[in-house]
């Protein structure tokens, strides 16, 4: 799951109701996005991010909070399996 020093985490996304393709799409490449989800619910995708330690993902997490049409986020750390 984590190699390293290297930290993983979820990142419940909801959108404005006609943006949701255009963030899609910005996100899709961005640097540091491992994988992204659209779902249907409360949120609209899930992305999962990768970064070096809590400081490189507290950044990321700013960048894609900027993105225009993104109105609400929630992070899920991922914590590692209990022993």
């Amino acid at each position: 799951m984590m190699g390293g020093s290297e930290m993983v985490a979820g990142l419940l996304v909801r959108t404005e109701p006609k943006k949701t393709k255009e963030v899609y799409r910005q996100l899709k490449d961005m640097e540091g996005v491992a994988n992204i989800v659209n779902v249907f619910g409360r949120y609209d995708m899930v992305l999962m991010i990768r970064a070096l330690d809590l400081d490189a993902a507290s950044k990321l997490i700013s960048k894609i909070r900027e993105v225009d049409g993104i109105i609400y986020t929630e992070t899920l750390i991922i914590a590692p399996p209990p022993d």
